[in-house]
């Protein structure tokens, strides 16, 4: 099978990162769980409202209650991912903000997973799905009445309306988010990711800044792939392929890092630009 055969095949899942954080992942084989207060979402932390019998906002909650509330918040994990938009036909690696956003503005990594060998590392505690992007999010609310007992048990039982909805305008994320409830509040967790990678993903625009020290991140990163299979004793040395992102003088591509094979290209697709139809060109 070639590699384009190979990508076309594999339901994806995306992450960006930096260089160096990806050079960690790879070595590891994890993925580590952040925290939600950690998030740039302000409103990620901000979705819960306490609100008295008639349903008014009140800070006047028992003080037993407040401490469940928030250490249970606390324990809720998140790993956010990038899923493919094909209603929208955009793909995940063809995303230039999360390029800026997440991947060092360019210069950092994206790693593309299989959706379904990552899915064998959640476990049964674990929620995962595709982000709903609205254009307002309705708070979750806690009253007044409930124990401590229940808060936890109510937030467990509405995890999905509060974590897995955001507003409208971090729809350009596609992010398919993978959340865990973490009883060990001070302890790291981490998603084992076993076979799931099997794409890394280079921009060009490091190649145009910078030559040297793309072709070294380039075999930087294959030689870390090539010493961690090895140590993992998997005999298929070079199943995980590297490749480059960028772009040409009227279109984006995606290809093999020696260029031999090209996976995508922008011309199949959105990215066009043809004069008279969608743009005009002024002489």
């Amino acid at each position: 099978m070639s590699i384009k055969e190979q990508f076309e095949k594999t339901e994806k899942l995306y992450h960006f990162t930096s260089f160096d954080t990806a050079l960690k992942i790879i070595e590891s084989n994890h993925l580590r769980y952040g925290r939600l207060n950690n998030m740039n979402d302000i409103h990620e932390n901000d979705k819960i409202v306490l609100v008295d019998a008639k349903n008014h906002p009140t800070d006047k909650f028992p003080s037993d209650v407040l401490d469940e509330l928030y250490d249970e918040i606390y324990k809720y994990r998140q790993i956010s991912l990038t899923a493919d938009d094909k209603e929208g036909d955009k793909d995940g690696f063809d995303l230039h903000q999360m390029w800026g956003l997440y991947a060092d503005k360019g210069e950092g990594v994206c790693l593309i997973f299989d959706k379904k060998e990552l899915e064998k590392g959640f476990g049964s505690a674990a929620l995962h799905d595709r982000v709903s992007y609205d254009k307002t999010v309705d708070s979750y609310y806690i009253s007044l009445s409930n124990t401590a007992d229940k808060v936890s048990i109510e937030i467990r039982k509405h995890a999905n309306e509060i974590f897995f909805h955001k507003r409208r305008e971090w729809e350009h994320e596609q992010e398919y988010r993978l959340l865990r409830r973490c009883p060990i509040a001070t302890r790291e967790e981490y998603l084992f990711l076993g076979h799931a990678l099997k794409f890394v993903i280079l921009s060009s625009r490091l190649h145009n800044l910078d030559e040297v020290l793309y072709f070294k991140k380039i075999k930087n990163i294959k030689d870390k792939i090539e010493k961690t299979e090895k140590a993992r004793n998997r005999g298929e040395v070079g199943r995980i392929p590297v490749l480059v992102y960028g772009n040409g003088l009227l279109d984006y591509a995606l290809c093999t890092e020696d260029g031999t094979e090209e996976l995508w290209n922008s011309n199949d697709g959105y990215d066009v630009l043809i004069v008279g139809e969608n743009c005009e060109l002024e002489l």
